[in-house]
C-alpha cells in the first residue's frame, strides 16, 4: 500500500501546487489587486516560495512514508496542514504589500452586475440528473426483487439525489463574477463557466448512483465482492473525478481561462477591494450588507456561504443539530446489511 500513499502524496502536491496557476490574475492567493499589478515582484516571489515549499513538503513526505517513521495518514495531514500554511504565508506577504505601497490608491473602483444573467439565468439542464433518478429506481427495483434486507443504499442514492438538485439550484443563482476591468467579457466566461460547473454537477450524480449500485448488488449477494467488480463499481467515480480535473484546468477559477466571446477595451475601472470582508486565505465571506447567500470562492470552483447571512446560520445550525443527534444515537445512520 506504499505505493497509494505515495500517489496520494504526489495528488496532494499536485493539487495545491496548480492552485495558483488556476487562480484569477487579480486574486493571488486570496488578495484582491489591480490588474496592472498583477505582474508585481512581490507576487512573483510569493509564488516561486510557495512553489519551492511544495517540492520540498511532497519530497520530505515521500521520505518519511518510505522510511516508516510515522503513519501515512499523519504525514498525509502535516503535508496539508504545511501546504495550507504556505498559502497563507504568501497571502499575508502579498496583503502586507498591497497595503504599504497603496495598489488601490489613485483607482477608480467599482462593482458590476449583469443584468442578463437576472433576465435569462443559466438554467440547470435537469435531463442531465435522468440517469441518477433511473439509477436509484433500478437499485430499488432490484432490492425489492431479490427480496434485500436493506436499502441504506438506496436511502443513500435518494439523498444524493436530492442534495444535488439543491445544489444545481443554489448555484445557479449565486452572484456571478463579473470584472469591472471587462464587465461584458467576464459576464460571457461566466455564463459557459456556470453552464458547464452545472453540467458536471448533475452528471456527477449519475456516477454517484452508478457506484451506490454496484455496491448495492454486492451487499446483496446479487455479484461476487471480487477485485475486478470493485474496480467496476469506482469506474464512475473516477470518470467524474477526470471530467471534473479537466474542466478546472481548461476554465480556471470562475472561468477566467476560457477563451474571450470578443475584442472589449478594458475600461477605466477596477473591481471594488473588498479583502476587508473574506478570512483565511480567500477561503471564509462574511457581510452582513451583502444579500448574497453564495459566493464564490477565490481559490478552487467552489463556492462559500456568507457568514454575514441569516440563512447562512439556519442551515449551519441543522447540520450541528443533525450531527450532533446522530453523535447521540437520536438518529441512526443506516448500517451495513440493515
Amino acid at each position: 500500500m506504499i505505493w497509494l500513499h505515495l500517489a496520494l502524496i504526489a495528488f496532494t502536491a499536485a493539487a495545491f501546487g496548480s492552485a495558483p496557476a488556476l487562480a484569477r490574475p487579480t486574486l493571488p492567493f486570496g488578495v484582491r489587486v489591480p490588474a496592472r499589478r498583477s505582474g508585481e515582484a512581490v507576487i512573483l516571489l510569493a509564488r516561486r516560495r510557495y512553489n519551492r515549499g511544495i517540492g520540498v513538503g511532497a519530497i520530505a513526505a515521500c521520505v518519511v512514508v518510505l522510511s516508516g517513521w510515522l503513519a501515512p495518514e499523519v504525514v498525509l495531514l502535516a503535508l496539508t496542514a504545511a501546504y495550507s500554511l504556505l498559502g497563507g504565508l504568501a497571502h499575508r506577504s502579498i496583503a502586507a504589500a498591497k497595503r504599504e505601497e497603496g495598489w488601490f490608491s489613485g483607482t477608480r473602483q467599482t462593482v458590476t452586475a449583469d443584468t442578463s444573467l437576472r433576465a435569462d439565468p443559466v438554467r440547470p439542464q435537469w435531463i442531465l440528473l435522468t440517469p441518477a433518478v433511473a439509477l436509484a429506481l433500478a437499485t430499488a427495483a432490484t432490492g425489492w426483487f431479490t427480496g434485500a434486507a436493506g436499502f441504506s443504499t438506496v436511502f443513500a442514492q435518494a439523498l444524493v439525489t436530492v442534495l444535488v438538485s439543491l445544489m444545481a439550484v443554489a448555484i445557479s443563482r449565486a452572484r456571478p463574477e463579473i470584472d469591472a476591468a471587462r464587465p461584458s467579457t467576464s459576464a460571457s466566461r461566466y455564463r459557459e463557466y456556470l453552464h458547464g460547473v452545472l453540467a458536471l454537477v448533475l452528471i456527477s450524480a449519475g456516477c454517484v448512483n452508478a457506484t451506490l449500485l454496484v455496491l448495492s448488488l454486492q451487499l446483496w449477494g446479487v455479484v461476487e465482492t471480487t477485485v475486478p467488480v470493485t474496480i467496476v463499481a469506482y469506474l464512475p467515480l473516477a470518470a467524474a473525478f477526470i471530467a471534473w480535473l479537466g474542466f478546472t484546468v481548461r476554465a480556471g477559477d470562475a472561468g477566467h481561462r476560457l477563451p474571450r466571446g470578443g475584442d472589449e477595451p478594458e475600461t477605466r475601472y477596477e473591481q471594488r477591494d473588498d479583502d476587508r470582508h473574506w478570512y483565511a486565505a480567500g477561503m471564509v465571506y462574511l457581510n452582513r450588507n451583502d444579500p448574497a447567500l453564495l459566493v464564490h470562492r477565490r481559490v478552487g470552483t467552489y463556492w462559500t456561504l456568507n457568514l454575514g447571512h441569516p440563512v447562512t446560520w439556519v442551515i449551519l445550525a441543522a447540520v450541528a443539530v443533525a450531527g450532533v443527534l446522530t453523535g447521540f444515537g437520536v438518529v441512526a445512520l443506516p448500517a451495513k446489511g440493515a
